[in-house]
């Protein structure tokens, strides 16, 4: 299991670290091109975005992983290791469920329904967009169900 959740993080690493070289190049195109040329490409700016918001949804279930996500742990470092453990799993179950929520109610209300969409500068369909949305939150399902397996059975694969 812990070999499995390794590639698993370096996957969605190497994954959002190529979204934000994406993104760097994208703006640095745009910077560059309205400051030293006449013209500067329209696409860059819709890129950029696209980039960022991919390379969050990736990131996202690599910040659960790595508990790095904002917590107040001043309450649970006061409780005895058991109800430590507890309450972990139930705050991660609630966080699973509340992902698994806006995951389904994404894909019906945005992803699948804007499919006749496109961009304005890049001509790509809409849906690719917000398919972000199931990225990012079935990432977010998939790696809260990780946790909570790796909490039962004790495991800590933290790097």
């Amino acid at each position: 299991m812990k070999k499995f959740v390794k590639v698993y993080n370096d996957i969605m690493t190497y994954i959002a670290l190529v979204c934000l070289l994406g993104f760097v190049i994208s703006v640095l195109i745009q910077v560059f091109s309205r400051t030293f040329l006449p013209f500067f490409p329209s696409w860059t700016e819709e890129a950029a975005r696209y980039l960022f918001i991919y390379m969050v949804a990736f990131g996202g279930s690599v910040a659960v992983r790595k508990n790095e996500y904002v917590g107040v742990e001043i309450l649970s470092d006061m409780l005895p290791e058991k109800a430590q453990r507890i309450l972990k799993i139930a705050i991660l179950i609630a966080l699973a469920v509340f992902s698994g929520y806006v995951l389904i109610n994404s894909t019906m209300g945005f992803a699948l329904i804007k499919y006749r969409m496109v961009s304005t500068a890049m001509q790509i369909p809409m849906q690719y967009v917000y398919g972000s949305l199931l990225v990012f939150f079935g990432l977010l399902v998939f790696s809260y169900i990780l946790e909570i397996i790796l909490v039962l059975t004790k495991q800590d694969t933290r790097e």
